[in-house]
């Protein structure tokens, strides 16, 4: 799927661009944390030093990759935190990084590249295992540049995890999305999601090897749909679900989009489908032919309580009993109650998981897959975000 490097090698490009130098640089105190400065033709040979360098014995250190993940954003006011979450990230996880910071709204095409390696240390203070890390800073309107920087400096028989900070631009074209293998964003940052998700399942269906999604707005709701399936798991809960009325979601400022992919995936679960001719923004309804699922039952969603800690909450209305699941606000857990009529209530606790970009991220990439429930659960996403 990755080409060799010589095919989208700089000095081969159909364009044309300067390197920006030290004292042109906009003045960014993120720039001083991004490593060595470097030439965009010597980046590998600078990399081999910094791996060589401090050891009298030649030998160097082991390079650990076994994958490629580039970061790229379009926010220069964000550039010192995506390098200090690149930078966990490759402490971690054992891959090659790309960190890409576009100015796409300059007049002048230049690019600027740093390099740096992030190692582990022994007991006796020397380096053993690292991983790489090349910082680009581009300028100028030119997807083509963006494209040509990503594949001329990868680990070619690797695959390439890309994650895009923020709304998608014209950079997002065929050249690129063609050759990528997993694309990570996140739509709680996007103004509207709808267009852009019509925009990357559109992007998917046109290409010969499509990428695997992830939308950290589902990922952060790994612990809470783990929740949901113990609580279901119970025979006595289980054989109430055909029953179901009513889900109420609240979710906090800025998780919208979680709250949805909840929705979503409930739905899913129970075999139900949208009645568009009965729902709202905030009020969703479904109806099921299959059996042992619930006939019709609707799905509330809105705001948390901003005194509550956690992203979203889910209560279920059974025939039977009632069911509570949110974060609990002492601990890191998950907290379930479960109200039976006639009988006392059951409070049940799982881990529930950190919800950093690092961690979301981290756990992404550790599981690889298709990433089918999300695959699953789009198209009835997709529906929820035109109402």
């Amino acid at each position: 799927m990755l080409y060799p490097l010589s095919v989208f090698h700089l000095e081969k490009c159909s364009y044309d661009f300067k390197e920006m130098s030290t004292a042109t640089l906009p003045t960014l105190p993120a720039f001083q944390i991004l490593g060595q400065p470097v030439q965009i033709s010597r980046i590998e040979k600078e990399l081999q030093r910094l791996f060589m360098d401090g050891e009298e014995d030649g030998v160097g250190v082991a390079r650990a990759s076994l994958i490629n993940l580039a970061l790229y954003s379009e926010n220069q006011d964000q550039l010192e935190e995506d390098a200090s979450v690149l930078g966990e990230l490759t402490n971690e996880s054992a891959c090659r990084s790309l960190l890409i910071n576009a100015d796409t709204h300059a007049a002048e095409m230049t690019a600027q590249a740093w390099v740096q390696v992030h190692c582990q240390i022994d007991r006796n203070g020397r380096k053993t295992v690292c991983t790489e890390q090349i910082s680009f800073f581009l300028t100028g309107d030119s997807p083509g540049m963006l494209r040509n920087i990503v594949f001329a400096h990868l680990d070619s028989d690797l695959p390439l995890a890309f994650w895009w900070r923020g709304e998608l631009s014209d950079a997002f074209e065929r050249g690129l999305y063609s050759r990528i293998d997993r694309f990570l964003f996140d739509s709680e940052s996007w103004a509207s999601p709808r267009n852009q998700i019509i925009r990357l399942v559109a992007a998917q269906e046109e290409s010969t090897s499509p990428f695997v999604m992830h939308d950290l707005a589902f990922t952060r709701l790994n612990s809470i749909r783990q929740a949901v399936a113990n609580a279901f798991d119970r025979p006595g809960i289980a054989q109430q679900i055909s029953g179901l009325k009513e889900v109420k979601l609240r979710f906090a400022e800025g998780y919208r989009m979680s709250a949805i992919y909840l929705a979503a995936w409930i739905a899913h679960r129970v075999g139900s489908s949208l009645d568009f001719s009965q729902s709202s923004a905030e009020h969703f309804a479904f109806v099921s032919m299959r059996k042992g699922a619930p006939g019709s039952f609707v799905i509330e969603i809105g705001p948390l309580d901003e005194s509550r800690k956690g992203t979203v909450e889910v209560d279920f209305d059974l025939p039977g009993s009632r069911i509570e699941i949110s974060n609990c606000q002492t601990r890191n857990f998950m907290r379930t109650l479960t109200h039976r009529e006639d009988c006392s209530t059951d409070e049940d606790w799982l881990p529930s998981k950190k919800l950093t970009d690092v961690a979301l991220v981290g756990d992404i990439l550790n599981r690889a897959g298709r990433n089918r429930t999300y695959s699953d659960v789009l198209p009835l996403v997709q529906e929820i975000l035109t109402l």
